[in-house]
């Protein structure tokens, strides 16, 4: 589950960037809280090297596309989150944070799946480089595809079993469940 780390005041991202933490701890920045996240699962690092995969994949033909796993999102002064991935197609920085998001995923875990399907889905939709948002769930076969379209969201009704989706980011490709899930014991 993630916890609060120790912190006097709130924080600014610049702030956040200049945090050590501890050991191999991912941290997310949120209200100007620094944040601990909880491990991931083995099913859910498996179910994010597939994603990688796939939208790799989907993204050969495509430079200056690329798909960057943990990299972080600055959404504001006071909140930097890191989505499991992010495909921007701006040019690499070196920097820990991606800029111009254009796809991002989030696998969801227990410790993490009412955060993602709230407070950081709404933080996703409101930038506006983010195209896309696929949500899949670590634990069951549970997928939803948020897709922008003008001045509006579409949302997928859940995926399941061996269903396929088309993502408008990687050019049309099919996406089928079947890959992302591959291994991971779903």
């Amino acid at each position: 589950m993630a916890e609060a780390a120790t912190a006097k005041r709130p924080v600014t991202v610049e702030e956040f960037l200049a945090f050590e933490g501890e050991g191999d701890t991912r941290y997310e920045l949120v209200d100007g809280v620094i944040v601990a996240m909880a491990a991931p699962s083995e099913a859910h690092g498996t179910i994010v090297g597939n994603v990688w995969g796939a939208i790799d994949a989907g993204l050969r033909d495509r430079p200056p596309y690329r798909a960057v796993v943990g990299g972080g999102v600055a959404i504001d002064e006071r909140n930097w989150l890191q989505p499991d991935l992010v495909v921007t197609c701006a040019p690499p920085e070196g920097r820990r944070q991606v800029a111009e998001p254009v796809l991002v995923v989030e696998v969801l875990s227990e410790s993490s799946r009412d955060r993602d399907l709230g407070s950081k889905l709404q933080r996703y939709i409101a930038l506006p480089s983010v195209r896309e948002i696929w949500l899949i769930d670590s634990a069951v076969r549970w997928v939803q595809l948020w897709r922008r379209a003008e001045n509006a969201w579409i949302v997928t009704l859940p995926l399941s079993g061996e269903a396929t989706f088309r993502s408008e980011v990687l050019g049309g490709a099919e996406i089928a469940l079947d890959a992302l899930y591959r291994n991971s014991g779903l």
